[in-house]
């Protein structure tokens, strides 16, 4: 019987904080006291602090000298920047698809988008955000691109705190899905110019909404 291979416990540190970040579970701004996440999370302190620095490394968490540690502000101007590059970079990932996915991966993407009515209709907004996530994962990987993935890959990573800003409410989840059932359409219809400009929009709308709702804070 094949063992199964034990995460080293600084990992598993890195990935549970890195989730909370992720999920808005640890805000922006709120200190991440060593003491209190090893006692969370049932370890030692010298884990913690492992994790805690590779986060720094990776953007998510800053470190200052005599008062600790703390979650990344995402500022407007690093909103703006990580907008910016997503919507060349899925709009290239969305025409990729059109060259060169298969039907059967093509319907990978309609049962998504097929899943997402059914929770919209059902008003399940956070199952939602979960498969806009779903979505965009399968996005990159489906466009046979290892750099393209890489760069989306990491550049979701840090997005995923503003997709759950940008879902804040109904309306938005509405505008959402309605934009990723016409990006479907045109992928469907092996159409890349259509499918590129309906996937920048989409992310362009997706800043709009992220601007709108922070402004209403």
């Amino acid at each position: 019987m094949k063992k199964t291979k034990r995460v080293p416990v600084s990992i598993y540190a890195y990935n549970k904080i890195k989730t909370a970040i992720l999920n808005n579970e640890l805000m922006p701004g709120e200190k991440l006291v060593e003491a209190s996440l090893a006692e969370t999370l049932n370890m030692s302190r010298t884990p913690i602090r492992e994790a805690l620095r590779q986060l720094e490394q990776e953007g998510f968490v800053t470190y200052y000298p005599q008062k600790g540690s703390i979650v990344s502000h995402i500022s407007t101007t690093l909103a703006q920047e990580l907008y910016e590059v997503r919507e060349v970079l899925e709009g290239l990932a969305v025409r990729l698809i059109c060259e060169r996915a298969d039907d059967i991966e093509l319907v990978i993407l309609k049962n998504i988008v097929d899943e997402m009515g059914e929770v919209i209709s059902n008003k399940d907004y956070s199952t939602h955000v979960s498969l806009q996530k779903k979505w965009t994962e399968n996005i990159i990987l489906l466009a046979k691109n290892k750099i393209l993935q890489d760069k989306l890959t990491s550049l979701n990573e840090h997005l995923a705190r503003l997709r759950k800003i940008s879902l804040a409410n109904p309306d938005q989840n509405l505008e959402a899905y309605d934009e990723i059932v016409l990006t479907l359409s045109a992928i469907m219809d092996r159409d890349p110019m259509r499918a590129e400009k309906l996937a920048r929009q989409h992310v362009i709308n997706a800043k709009k909404r992220y601007y709108q709702y922070i402004n209403l804070l």
